[in-house]
């Protein structure tokens, strides 16, 4: 083996030993981690797939698949912050208080039927079932306490803090936005 061919190997380990040490161990093959909670790049893709069998999706009007990866992400993130704040404020959203609120915005939808907007923005049954108990989460908190929406935001804001929301790099970061970015820090591209 050459001594050019030894270097560059060498080079590459050192490379990646350093992009291994830089993240958590709990971050590896995780596309976020909450509270200590795996959000594995596998599952990441797999709701990904799920939203883009749909008929009517199309990822490029979403913002491409990087965009798509971090509305997934943001998506999931939030619903676990609304699950945190329903358990504190002893919230409850039952199946059948998401059926009723699905049922008045369908009432709303051309013919009653939510399938084709859904889809083009990328949301599975069960994603819009969780953004409609988050709604209905943050409607409760906020009849119960008086909050407007900064109010409901800086209490979601701090939630997110104590629950340590640990972004992949590769996807992006977490902000006070309550949304994953397009900023990473990553030495590649997240993957298409």
């Amino acid at each position: 083996m050459s001594t050019i061919r030894r270097i560059v190997i060498a080079s590459l380990a050192a490379a990646s030993a350093v992009a291994l040490a830089g993240c958590d161990s709990d971050q590896i093959g995780a596309a976020v981690v909450i509270d200590g909670d795996r959000f594995t790049v596998d599952d990441l893709q797999n709701a990904v797939e799920h939203a883009e069998r749909q008929d009517g999706f199309d990822v490029e009007a979403a913002g491409g698949m990087q965009a798509f990866q971090r509305t997934v992400l943001t998506r999931h993130i939030q619903h676990e912050i609304f699950l945190r704040l329903a358990a504190d404020e002893e919230i409850e959203v039952s199946e059948a208080d998401i059926d009723d609120a699905i049922d008045e915005i369908a009432a709303q939808a051309p013919g009653g039927d939510l399938g084709a907007a859904l889809a083009q923005a990328g949301y599975t049954d069960d994603a819009f079932r969780a953004g409609v108990a988050d709604q209905l989460i943050a409607q409760t908190f906020s009849e119960e306490n008086g909050a407007d929406a900064a109010a409901l935001t800086q209490v979601l804001v701090d939630l997110g803090n104590e629950l340590n929301v640990d972004v992949n790099p590769r996807y992006g970061t977490w902000g006070e936005d309550l949304s994953v970015s397009a900023d990473t820090g990553s030495i590649s591209e997240p993957a298409s």
